[in-house]
C-alpha cells in the first residue's frame, strides 16, 4: 500500500488539473475579499466574517475541488492501463487491494492539502477585514475541512466507479464533466424551482419555514450531491439575514449536530461508492 501511496501523491503533485484548479480558486477569493472590504467591511462583526468564511469556503471550494475530486478518480485506474503503469505494479509483490488502497489515500491526502489551502486564503481573508485569529476559529476551520474532505471523497469515490466501467481515460474525463455540470448545476436549480413551487402552495410561509423546506428537498432529493449535503449543514452555522454586521453565530459543532442525517448520508454513501469501487478494481480485467 505505502508503494501504491507514494507513486500515487507524486503523480497526483505533478498534474496540470490539480493546479489549473487551484490557481483559478485562488485568483477568485482575492477580489470578492477584496469587493467585502470596499463595500463597509470595517463594519463585519467577528461573527459576520466567519460566518461568511465559511459559507464562501463552502460554496467556492466545494464546486471547484468537487470537479477535480470527481476528475482524479474518473482517470484513476483506466489512465494507469492505458499507459501500462499497472502492469508493472501488479508484477511486484503488491495485492490489488494494497495498490488501490494506496492510490485512494493519496488521493485524499492531495485533496486534504488543496482544502488546507483554500482554507488558508479564506482564513487570510477574513483576518484582513478584521476578524482576530482565534482557537473557536481555527477549531470550525477545521471542522469545515473535514466535512468538505468527505464530501470530495465520496466523488473521489465515484469517479474509481466510472474509470472502473469506461475503459477509455478520456471518455471517462467527458462523462465526469458531464455528471459534474448535473451534479452541481442542473439538479440543485431543479430541486430549488420544485422548492419555489411547493412553497407557492403555502403563500403564508415565511422566510424560516422556506428555508427549512429547502432543507427537506435538499436531503431527500440531493442526496448523492455530497456538496449540497455540506450546504445543508454548514446553512446552520450562522443565522442573518444577509447584513454581515448583525449574525449570530452558532458555530460548526451546534450546525454538525442539528444534521445527522446529511452527516449520515455523506459517510454512507461515500462507504457504498468505496465499496463499489473496490470490487470492480478487484474483479475486473486489467489487461
Amino acid at each position: 500500500m505505502l508503494w501504491g501511496f507514494q507513486l500515487e501523491f507524486r503523480q497526483s503533485l505533478r498534474t496540470k488539473k490539480l493546479w489549473v484548479i487551484l490557481g483559478i480558486m485562488v485568483l477568485l477569493y482575492i477580489p470578492v475579499f477584496y469587493i467585502i472590504k470596499s463595500i463597509g467591511g470595517s463594519e463585519i462583526t467577528v461573527e459576520g466574517a466567519m460566518a461568511f468564511l465559511i459559507q464562501f469556503v463552502t460554496g467556492m471550494a466545494g464546486f471547484f475541488i468537487g470537479i477535480l475530486a470527481l476528475l482524479m478518480g474518473a482517470t484513476a485506474i483506466n489512465s494507469e492501463i492505458e499507459k501500462g503503469t499497472l502492469r508493472v505494479a501488479m508484477s511486484k509483490p503488491l495485492k490489488r487491494v494494497g495498490y488501490i488502497g494506496g492510490k485512494f489515500l493519496a488521493h485524499s491526502v492531495v485533496l486534504f492539502l488543496a482544502l488546507l489551502l483554500s482554507t488558508v486564503v479564506g482564513t487570510l481573508g477574513v483576518v484582513w477585514l478584521g476578524a482576530p485569529l482565534t482557537a473557536v476559529l481555527v477549531r470550525d476551520v477545521l471542522l469545515l475541512n473535514m466535512l468538505l474532505l468527505l464530501a470530495m471523497v465520496q466523488l473521489v469515490a465515484l469517479g474509481y466507479i466510472i474509470s472502473t466501467l469506461v475503459k477509455s481515460s478520456s471518455s471517462a474525463l467527458g462523462l465526469a464533466l458531464v455528471l459534474a455540470f448535473v451534479l452541481f448545476l442542473i439538479m440543485p436549480n431543479v430541486v430549488g424551482y420544485l422548492t419555489f413551487k411547493a412553497s407557492m402552495n403555502n403563500p403564508n410561509m415565511g422566510h424560516d419555514e422556506y428555508i427549512e423546506l429547502q432543507k427537506e428537498y435538499t436531503t431527500k432529493y440531493l442526496f448523492y450531491v455530497p456538496t449540497s449535503q455540506v450546504g445543508v449543514i454548514t446553512g446552520d452555522v450562522s443565522n442573518t439575514d444577509g447584513d454581515l454586521a448583525n449574525v449570530t453565530y452558532n458555530g460548526m459543532p451546534y450546525a454538525i449536530k442539528k444534521n445527522p442525517a446529511n452527516l449520515g448520508i455523506l459517510i454512507g454513501l461515500t462507504l457504498v461508492y468505496l465499496g463499489i469501487g473496490f470490487y470492480r478494481f478487484l474483479r475486473m480485467d486489467l489487461r
